[in-house]
């Protein structure tokens, strides 16, 4: 049995370490989907303490940030976030981050996350975008994003470097604003 959730603060020890999963096998006999190195440093404590502050942030504040999570049998398996900027003047838009866990993805997970995200931030009344990143190897990601209205409106070459390797990365945005363009 699967289902997706927006996540609770009580649940937020779950995703760090849920997230530490989902990024175990980047660049690991696959193409890299996040911009960090298997080797870098990761401390738990401070990670558990920003999200926990993001969470308690409110959406009209500078860096605020909610989780969904895809749940199969009860284990947290998906996610997705949406970020809001670092200044007042952006908050109208929301960065999107997504990942799944190995063993899990290419199983309806992403699209799932995806329409709980969007049904939730056309909800949100201060939203008009969504923007996201995704590396130019991860065509599967990039398909899943356009079947759902994200349109490519930028690439950057040689955006990040991850373990020797250069990444191009692909900036993609929705309308999810009340009124028509």
């Amino acid at each position: 049995m699967a289902s997706v959730q927006l996540l609770e603060l009580s649940q937020v020890a779950d995703y760090i370490d849920h997230m530490r999963e989902a990024d175990a096998d980047s660049g690991v006999g696959a193409p890299h989907f996040h911009p960090y190195s298997a080797t870098a440093p990761f401390d738990r404590a401070e990670a558990l303490a920003r999200e926990q502050r993001r969470w308690q942030t409110p959406l009209d504040a500078p860096g605020w940030r909610r989780a969904w999570g895809w749940l199969r049998d009860g284990q947290l398996v998906g996610h997705a976030y949406l970020a809001g900027g670092h200044l007042a003047s952006e908050l109208h838009r929301a960065s999107l981050g997504m990942a799944l866990q190995a063993g899990h993805r290419r199983q309806g997970g992403g699209s799932a996350l995806l329409s709980s995200v969007v049904a939730w931030a056309r909800a949100a009344p201060q939203l008009a975008w969504i923007d996201l990143g995704v590396f130019a190897e991860n065509s599967p990601a990039q398909a899943v994003y356009q079947r759902f209205g994200f349109s490519e409106t930028g690439r950057v070459a040689d955006r990040f470097r991850v373990d020797g390797v250069s990444i191009d990365d692909i900036q993609m945005s929705l309308w999810v604003g009340p009124e028509a363009r």
